[in-house]
């Protein structure tokens, strides 16, 4: 057996282990989003009882994994998007169905990975983008009061 034969074994699972990751992450990005709004609220009210590298670091939390599932997950959308492309060609050439409505069925049962992967990354680079911008802001408040 060749590796190509290993790797389209693989890949004739196709998308669905790919959701599953993109799902964990629209979780995880949510839990997020909403902790780091609730932390910000309390920082802001208690700005004066933080040093510097306290504040910086409180206000850093979990930001990094925002921008690395705002990166990544168009990416892991797209894998699990040709990975359901893969199962769909394999399927129309082993199947005796064909025609228009066979292609378009497996690719856009594939196509629902890139979606996926747009739907994690586009609130968690939103987010990102907002407390980082907030940080910069509290960061200032805070200078300017010491």
């Amino acid at each position: 057996m060749s590796i190509t034969d290993i790797i389209l074994k693989l890949a004739l699972v196709g998308g669905d282990p790919v959701l599953y990751i993109l799902l964990i992450m629209s979780i995880i990005t949510i839990a997020i989003i909403i902790e780091r709004f609730m932390a910000y609220k309390v920082i802001e009210q208690n700005l004066d009882k933080y040093d510097p590298l306290e504040l910086r670091l409180q206000l850093e939390k979990r930001l990094g994994i925002l921008a690395t599932f705002g990166n990544n997950a168009p990416f892991i959308g797209l894998f699990g998007t040709v990975l359901g492309v893969i199962k769909a060609f394999h399927h129309l050439g082993t199947s005796s169905e064909f025609g228009v409505r066979v292609v378009m069925t497996g690719i856009s049962e594939a196509l629902v990975a890139t979606a996926m992967g747009l739907f994690v990354a586009i609130p968690a680079v939103i987010g990102y983008n907002y407390f980082v911008r907030k940080m910069k802001f509290l960061l200032m408040i805070y200078e300017s009061k010491k």
